[in-house]
């Protein structure tokens, strides 16, 4: 897929950092939300359990269809980051900040602007470099590009919009699988139904996982089959190397 410079910079940021985040994760790119669609995951790193999804926004991009995006991905995705350059961010400060307290760096969009629960959820390019508050306040996880990904099993997408994006095909080996009845002629509402109704939210995040895993994607890391474990690293898929904290187009 043709990318610009300045998107590929980020996204090669972000995979590198997702690796360090979630090893034996498959790194998929251009994920579709609903099997198929308009709204696509920049950056999926998918796990046996866990799926977090990235949206990029390069200094090109424009913000307007993020809302309907951060909407969609939250329904499938357990975790959802906005990695955004530096351009689209403003600063914030609240009027009963002191003098000596200085402004923060905050997305320039309606779901994040001077929201201080969002900040874990937005990671800025170029990386920030840590600057010790006056507060003594720690550096958030946003700021970081961190997240713990021992916790993600806080939030739990809702079953059927997971089911969503498997194809027929997978979700009748799904069916199989937990012995639920289905056939060739079997329609994708009918199965999702079926799986929602017979599978627990577990069952179904690893039928999920297990599924994108191991299906063929244009641009993606290797297959990884249920019984094969993944390898302790996996080879760039990008056609650009650049260094983490990233570089001045």
């Amino acid at each position: 897929m043709t990318r610009s410079f300045d998107e590929q910079e980020i996204r090669n940021a972000v995979v590198c950092r997702l690796r360090q985040l979630m090893p034996g994760a498959r790194i998929v790119h251009e994920l579709n939300v609903a099997g198929q669609g308009t709204n696509r995951i920049d950056v999926a790193a998918v796990g046996t359990e866990h799926i977090v999804a990235v949206e990029i926004k390069s200094r090109k991009d424009v913000l307007k269809r993020l809302e309907e995006q951060w909407k969609a991905f939250n329904e499938v995705a357990h975790f959802v980051i906005v990695a955004a350059h530096e351009k689209h961010f403003a600063d914030y400060r609240e009027t009963y900040w002191r003098d000596d307290m200085p402004s923060q760096r905050s997305l320039n969009h309606p779901l994040f602007f001077g929201k201080w629960l969002g900040r874990e959820k937005v990671w800025r390019y170029p990386k920030p470099e840590h600057v010790p508050h006056p507060s003594g306040l720690p550096q958030c996880d946003g700021d970081r590009w961190f997240f713990d990904r021992h916790e993600l099993h806080q939030r739990i997408p809702r079953a059927t919009s997971m089911l969503e994006m498997l194809w027929a095909a997978e979700l009748q080996a799904e069916c199989r699988r937990h012995l639920i009845s289905c056939s060739q002629r079997s329609t994708r509402a009918v199965m999702i139904r079926d799986l929602a109704w017979n599978l627990s939210g577990k069952e179904v995040t690893h039928a999920v996982c297990r599924q994108l895993r191991q299906r063929a994607f244009a641009e993606a890391d290797a297959p990884i089959y249920p019984d094969q474990p993944a390898a302790a690293s996996q080879p760039a898929q990008e056609p650009l190397s650049l260094p983490f904290e990233g570089t001045t187009a």
